[in-house]
């Protein structure tokens, strides 16, 4: 059976990481960002790299291996950075259709790692572009807000997922948090980052 919310969710949590793209002015693109090493430049790359493969691996493509490590990936490659937020939300609408067919959210499927259960994977996107819509808005000073939905959705998802995805090196560690904060804040916690990073501090 399709997974009505999760489907909505997904192409909320899309939507989410694209708006906070279209309003990263290019001239912060040099910004830190609460993502370790990476400039808002590279997340921009990263979410873009995740909107391919979401479409492929909804569709049950396999994804090209070489845009886990291309940056630029070739979907932004040679474009100027200021066409970058448009080229993004070009690729959101195809990764979002992509998984509203029942199909994507059955069996076992890979984002360039072991196969999970399709509904894990799903959960699991969901979760990564609603922290990195986070990560883009507070890289760039931005008044965004995630939906209480999605942060719950998010939490969930890290609470179930994030001692495996840290053993693959794809999480930070985790970051205390009292049990009564924010259920945003516990859930950027699980995924390794401070809910009171800023640039400034870097």
């Amino acid at each position: 059976m399709l997974p009505a919310t999760s489907v909505a969710q997904l192409a909320q949590s899309i939507d989410l990481v694209v708006d906070a793209v279209r309003g990263a002015p290019v001239d912060q693109y040099d910004n830190p960002t609460p993502c370790s090493a990476w400039t808002v430049r590279d997340l921009v790359n990263h979410i873009a790299m995740m909107l391919l493969m979401t479409r492929d691996v909804g569709i049950r493509t396999a994804p090209d291996p070489s845009l886990l490590t291309a940056n630029p990936v070739p979907l932004l490659a040679g474009r100027p950075e200021p066409e970058w937020a448009f080229l993004l939300a070009g690729a959101a609408e195809p990764a979002a259709r992509a998984w509203s067919e029942p199909a994507a959210w059955e069996g076992e499927a890979g984002l360039g790692g072991p196969p999970m259960p399709a509904t894990a994977l799903g959960g699991i996107l969901i979760a990564e572009f609603t922290i990195h819509a986070w990560d883009m808005t507070a890289a760039t000073g931005q008044r965004g807000t995630v939906p209480a939905s999605l942060a719950e959705t998010a939490f969930a998802t890290y609470s179930r997922e994030a001692p495996r995805m840290r053993g693959l090196g794809l999480l930070g560690d985790e970051v205390p948090q009292d049990a009564d904060a924010p259920v945003l804040d516990r859930a950027l916690a699980l995924s390794g980052r401070n809910p009171r990073w800023e640039p400034a501090a870097h």
